[in-house]
């Protein structure tokens, strides 16, 4: 075959764009049951093989996996971002009911917590990525409420622990009830009156001298 030659040369496929899979997999995982979609029904909406996605992350597991990464760069950052603005405990708890309430991602619901609540029919890495994710959101809604009592922004006598354990559950149910359609007006109405706790000034002495 000469320079001038129109012939195509033969070689190693194209690979694929990883991102696009991954864009797809959280589209098709994020508005289903993640654990009830097939790495078949990815491929097909993604124009692959199978195989080809194989070798990009190795298993479904892998590729579940990945797409909860993703989803957490994109998303649970944002939430974090609300806990870390500094925002003082009345600021941030408006803004984690803002964004619960009103932010148009969550009509769908949140993936990481239908991930959570089906992490047992999930694969390994993806499960241990889950529990990873959810240690990391109760130590920074911990982190919160300690910097919040270290200020005196709130007085309540719950444990930390126990109160951001509760503060983050509540931010879930919202996301639940807005993949339910639930109307976002009543959904800001009920996390705020869930919420109020934290708002509720302790001028009980004893309790204050005893923690």
């Amino acid at each position: 075959m000469t320079d001038s030659d129109p012939r195509p040369t033969r070689g190693r496929p194209k690979t694929l764009d990883a991102d696009k899979v991954l864009n797809i997999a959280l589209t098709a995982y994020w508005h289903g049951d993640p654990a009830d979609t097939s790495v078949n029904e990815v491929c097909r909406l993604a124009g692959i093989s199978k195989p080809s996605l194989y070798r990009e992350f190795g298993s479904e597991d892998g590729l579940m996996r990945a797409t909860l990464d993703t989803y957490s760069d994109r998303v649970l950052s944002d939430v974090f971002g609300i806990l870390e603005t500094g925002a003082g405990l009345r600021g941030t708890l408006d803004g984690l009911i803002e964004f619960a309430s009103t932010d148009r991602r969550m009509e769908t619901g949140c993936l990481f917590y239908k991930m959570r609540a089906g992490k047992h029919r999930l694969g390994p890495q993806t499960r241990a990525r889950v529990e990873e994710l959810d240690a990391a959101a109760q130590e920074a809604y911990a982190a919160f409420l300690q910097s919040c009592r270290d200020a005196g922004d709130w007085t309540g006598p719950q444990p930390v622990d126990a109160a951001a354990r509760y503060l983050g559950e509540q931010v879930a149910l919202a996301f639940t009830q807005r993949a339910s359609g639930e109307d976002p007006d009543r959904i800001r109405d009920m996390l705020g009156l869930a919420l109020s706790v934290f708002t509720v000034v302790d001028d009980d002495p004893k309790r204050k001298t005893s923690r």
